[in-house]
């Protein structure tokens, strides 16, 4: 399973790379279009947001009498402006250091409990030469950008610092106890690899009034189908 994740998340984001740099053979970019009949609009291929490893579509609405906020319905991110001036990459991107922030002190916590560990304290952040670290004070530091990848990454790289708390090196008996509890820690490090100017990106949408679907939840849900 860990390593399925890994492998699928490596095929799209292929793909999508190969889109932007062969336009010729995929063809250019399918433009927004309003639908008449109220049916799904057309969606820009550019509109995407990479969360789990996956690249998701995203819908932006003009809601004026709504708080400005995104929910995800497991497929897609709805984005709610409050006009077409309003900046929807900016609100997915508070998203998805909401999502960091509930997820990954979760999952330290977890982890922590089965490699039978202490820390003091998560801490959130902006890294942008480290996906995460974990300090002489027993801080686990984590850039929120870590959602953006699968989930069986995340879980390496939470063990990862995990085990800095028994060895703050990266010797031998290090790396043996990452391996007892991420056996394919070496296909998560070729991903981080080989993704890292994905995860990096920033969140980039464009508004297109879309017709507003009711039957989508409008506020943010507190927890999203991907992470029970």
């Amino acid at each position: 399973m860990s390593d399925t994740q890994s492998v699928v998340s490596d095929v799209k984001l292929f793909l999508e790379r190969l889109k932007k740099e062969m336009p010729e053979i995929f063809g250019p970019a399918e433009k927004p279009s309003a639908q008449a009949d109220g049916a799904a609009p057309v969606l820009a291929a550019a509109n995407k947001v990479l969360y789990n490893g996956d690249l998701f579509e995203a819908r932006t609405y003009i809601t004026p009498d709504q708080e400005e906020g995104a929910a995800f319905d497991g497929q897609i991110f709805h984005v709610y402006l409050q006009s077409e001036n309003s900046n929807p990459s900016a609100v997915v991107t508070e998203w998805l250091r909401n999502k960091a922030a509930e997820v990954l002190p979760i999952k330290t916590k977890e982890w922590a409990e089965k490699i039978g560990v202490e820390y003091n304290r998560v801490v959130l952040k902006d890294q942008r030469t480290l996906w995460a670290s974990c300090s002489s004070q027993k801080n686990i530091n984590y850039s929120y950008r870590i959602v953006k990848m699968p989930p069986v990454v995340q879980d390496y790289l939470v063990i990862h610092e995990l085990c800095h708390l028994k060895f703050m090196n990266h010797g031998e008996e290090y790396w043996s106890l990452v391996g007892q509890f991420s056996p394919d820690y070496k296909l998560h490090r070729r991903w981080l690899n080989e993704h890292k100017d994905a995860v990096f990106e920033e969140v980039n949408l464009t508004v297109s009034n879309e017709p507003e679907e009711k039957n989508v939840v409008q506020n943010p849900p507190a927890q999203d189908p991907t992470h029970p």
